[in-house]
């Protein structure tokens, strides 16, 4: 029996039941595949936007490392020049910021494990003043040696503003030529078999 002969043969009633599930039927048809074409996007756009999140974290994280890397690679280039002697450097540095040195004294080399030693100097400055300070201070650190004021001592002159004795000391931190030719086949074989191979046993810069 055909569709249409089942029809015919309904009553009324039975008709207006079926065009009611029918009409039903075709409005929820439609808003049930929006519903589920908006849930895929929106899935989707959540999606992306995770991926799009991973991605800039990747990105981030690149740029954070090698930032990390050059300021590595431009504190090795540092260690990597010995500075020259420290009163000499101090005083020529001082005269182009209008400081003259009164009283220079160096004193003895201190190691540092087996990777560095550190040279020292005692400077005394008078009747200074702060910004030519600061400038002469600023001036050293900009050499590009491994040099970094270790004692710094300001006293006022009572008599006289803007005036003040200084004592200062800047310590050099000179690579030792061991620790230089780490990785270098030939260093390593001149190295003792027992010797202390961490960077924990052989000393850091402080």
């Amino acid at each position: 029996m055909s569709w249409k002969d089942r029809l015919t043969r309904m009553d009324p009633r039975e008709r207006r039941l079926l065009t009611v599930f029918l009409s039903v039927f075709a409005v929820l048809v439609p808003i049930v595949i929006i519903f589920l074409t908006k849930r895929a996007v929106i899935v989707s756009q959540s999606d992306n936007d995770q991926i799009r999140k991973v991605l800039d974290d990747l990105a981030e994280s690149q740029q954070s490392l090698l930032k990390s890397d050059t300021m590595r690679q431009a504190i090795i280039a540092r260690y990597g020049r010995a500075a020259p002697p420290l009163g000499a450097l101090l005083d020529n540095q001082a005269r182009q910021n209008g400081i003259e040195i009164p009283e220079s004294q160096d004193r003895p080399v201190v190691p540092h494990g087996k990777r560095f030693d550190e040279r020292s100097t005692r400077i005394q400055l008078r009747k200074v003043g702060l910004l030519s300070l600061a400038r002469f201070m600023e001036s050293v650190e900009r050499t590009q040696f491994p040099i970094v004021f270790t004692r710094l001592d300001i006293r006022k002159r009572l008599s006289e503003s803007d005036s003040y004795d200084v004592e200062l000391i800047a310590s050099a931190y000179d690579r030792k030529e061991a620790a230089k030719n780490e990785g270098n086949p030939t260093g390593a074989s001149s190295s003792s078999p027992g010797g202390p191979t961490s960077s924990a046993r052989e000393g850091t810069v402080p």
